[in-house]
């Protein structure tokens, strides 16, 4: 599954890219974190998903209104061609995905241009509650994680 969309920031460029950057930074706008452990550019960081309104519909399911994941990433930055990449993999009900964030950071007329693409694995997720419904929650889930980055980088509380 692939997201992407753009945004501008009147932050500077360097800012963005120091937040970004920052494993601990970045942790701040995936919901529900309850752990981040920090080594240099690599992460491991536990949170929850809140999949009530997903497992609701499935007989047998509604036990997993709350989904524990476990995820282990790296953050790296290239300055060549102005690239965050957010990369990792994790696990949660015995199912593993993987993730791959690309931030392509520009800067036209005082503003700094975000353009970020979202590469999603989610393995059997997608037999275990449909292709359709994990497409939903994958993209609710990024779009916010995106929102909060936007609102983080103009200075605004997520």
């Amino acid at each position: 599954m692939e997201l992407n969309g753009s945004f501008s920031a009147s932050a500077e460029k360097d800012k963005i890219i120091s937040m970004l950057s920052n494993p601990r930074e970045f942790s701040k706008c995936v919901p529900n974190v309850s752990e981040v452990e920090v080594n240099g550019n690599n992460f491991d960081m536990r949170f929850k998903i809140d999949a009530s309104k997903y497992t609701g519909k499935f007989l047998g399911a509604s036990y997993l209104s709350s989904i524990n994941v476990k995820f282990n990433g790296s953050i790296t930055y290239d300055p060549s061609n102005s690239t965050i990449s957010i990369s990792g993999g994790g696990s949660a009900v015995g199912i593993k995905f993987s993730i791959v964030i690309s931030l392509v950071i520009s800067e036209k007329d005082n503003l700094t241009y975000i353009d970020w693409k979202a590469e999603i694995n989610i393995g059997g997720f997608a037999k275990l509650f449909g292709e359709s419904m994990m497409n939903q929650a994958m993209n609710e889930n990024v779009n916010q994680i995106i929102s909060c980055i936007k609102k983080r980088l103009e200075g605004a509380s997520p």
